[in-house]
């Protein structure tokens, strides 16, 4: 009998010790809600060492090192504590005499039970005698993009010679889903404001793989205007030569970033010709010579970037017995476009090695089973430094009879080191007049000069005009486009990145934009839209 009532002692031991929390019951969807803070939001003279905020539940902290934005900012070493309630910030660092500092929690404290954030916490406090309570406010936004840039880091400084590639800023905040941000408690002055992407959260833009923006001109606190920063990608390091290796026939310069232009002195066409590698960091130096002179010849480079900076380096070409692998030849044709209006067609080639030799007697458009027409040296233009071939032919519309072939036969390229281009046909669509739709515009602006591109579903630059106040864009496929404006400032018919070292921004972009919001304008066959009417 004893053992009976042990074993019961023990089964009944053993369910209490299993038990679980209750299932079922509503949905907690109440954020956590501050109680009280040390020091309490907006208080002056602050001389403690650390913050504490109590909360009306238990709370935990998500990823509080990227979510939690201290400004000024007090460096690295800070370290977030969530215990029950409550949420402990202390740092090694001391706080600044005479400082406003401005906390902004995001989305950092969120509930234990369903991980709901605090909604808008803030703290401001002031270790002097003063807060300070002025503000900046605006957007963000990406050149080129219609999509907002996430995770944007917005700061301010206030010094002439402050670098935003080297220094971290006075004070920063981050813009939020829809491109907002706003910078609170600043003191009254000049300052600066830029944004960047600050992916290493070093508070310090890279250039090499950050965005980056910048207003030109200093704002003036107290301001109740909007600010819009622009952001856009552009490689502002110094170039730097990161290798020279040579060949038996090549040389290759490699670089830190790309270039925009190349100049090489001396440079004998018969010695050797000089085009990009696989990208625009790459220089290739090729031998046109059968027999080369063993000694080195030093050449001066002279290399510009999209910034317009210029750096003058020198090299030894000098080619060695080394032997290096053979590529395959590589032919990448793209889309073949015809001009409705101007009975043209035209195609880019891109090739990986340089052409010794074109055989035009296997390039023809097959107008019909019983016509061809020939393709000729007047019809092809080559840059050898990008090693892109274009094609630009006007054909006789009123001979066709069928649907038009574009034929490239087998061998119709010939590569520097013998290889042959493989046979290919590309296909010519040529739509009536009846299955074309046209776009009227008008324009209404002060500035003088613009360049406008129409822009297909795909992103690609249909035709472009420029400083015309009234156009229309005929002879169009069927299908949605868009109108992008370009603030064209030193009338150089291109759009210029900007400069942050001189204090120029890059050239505005504008897409247009139908009453209803709308960036696409859809075209019919058959049909005239318009006139669209833009205003900028």
């Amino acid at each position: 009998m004893k053992y009976f009532w042990a074993s019961l002692i023990l089964l009944a031991f053993s369910q209490c010790a299993n038990q679980t929390s209750p299932g079922g019951g509503p949905q907690d969807k109440k954020p956590p809600e501050l109680l009280s803070s040390n020091p309490s939001n907006n208080q002056k003279n602050f001389t403690g060492k650390t913050i504490e905020l109590t909360f009306d539940e238990y709370v935990k902290l998500k990823s509080p090192d990227e979510e939690v934005l201290i400004s000024p900012s007090i460096g690295k070493d800070i370290k977030y504590t969530a215990k029950k309630n409550k949420v402990i910030i202390s740092t090694k660092a001391t706080w600044k005499e005479n400082t406003t500092y401005s906390i902004s929690f995001r989305e950092s404290i969120q509930d234990i039970t369903e991980s709901n954030p605090a909604n808008n916490l803030r703290l401001a406090f002031s270790t002097g005698p003063t807060i300070d309570s002025l503000e900046v406010k605006g957007k963000v936004s990406e050149i080129f993009k219609e999509e907002i840039p996430e995770k944007i880091t917005v700061a301010l400084y206030s010094s002439d010679t402050f670098n935003i590639f080297k220094h971290t800023p006075t004070y920063f905040t981050k813009a939020n889903k829809k491109g907002n941000f706003s910078i609170q408690n600043l003191k009254a002055g000049s300052y600066y404001i830029y944004a960047f992407d600050d992916k290493n959260k070093n508070l310090i833009v890279e250039s090499k793989s950050e965005r980056f923006g910048f207003r030109k001109d200093k704002i003036e606190l107290p301001t109740k205007d909007s600010l819009h920063v622009e952001l856009t990608r552009v490689d502002t390091r110094p170039f730097k030569v990161t290798s020279f290796r040579s060949s038996e026939k090549v040389a290759t310069l490699r670089l830190n970033k790309a270039t925009t232009s190349i100049q090489v002195n001396p440079y004998q066409r018969e010695d050797f010709i000089y085009y990009y590698g696989s990208k625009q960091d790459e220089i290739v130096f090729r031998s046109m010579r059968e027999e080369r002179s063993r000694d080195s010849v030093l050449l001066d480079v002279i290399l510009t970037d999209s910034l317009g900076i210029r750096k003058d380096t020198s090299v030894y070409l000098k080619y060695t017995n080394s032997r290096m692998s053979k590529e395959k030849f590589n032919v990448n044709h793209s889309p073949v476009q015809f001009d409705q209006s101007k009975k043209s067609l035209s195609q880019s080639i891109k090739f990986n090695k340089l052409l010794s030799t074109i055989n035009y007697d296997s390039l023809f458009i097959q107008i019909d089973t019983t016509y061809i027409q020939p393709i000729n040296n007047q019809h092809i233009t080559f840059d050898t430094l990008n090693l892109k071939l274009t094609l630009n032919v006007t054909i006789n519309q009123d001979s066709i009879k069928s649907t038009p072939v574009l034929v490239y036969g087998k061998g119709a390229f010939i590569s520097i080191e013998q290889d042959s281009s493989k046979a290919k046909n590309e296909t010519i669509r040529i739509l009536k007049p009846e299955q074309m739709g046209s776009l009227a515009i008008k324009v209404e602006t002060k500035e003088q000069y613009y360049v406008i591109d129409l822009i297909d579903r795909s992103g690609k630059v249909v035709t472009t005009i420029i400083n015309e106040k009234e156009h229309i864009f005929k002879n169009l496929e069927p299908g949605e486009f868009k109108i992008r404006i370009t603030i064209d400032k030193n009338n150089n018919q291109k759009w210029d990145v900007g400069n942050f070292f001189v204090r120029s921004e890059p050239e505005k972009v504008i897409i247009y934009k139908t009453f209803d919001k709308k960036t696409v304008t859809p075209v019919r066959a058959n049909w005239e839209v318009g006139p669209l009417v833009i205003t900028f």
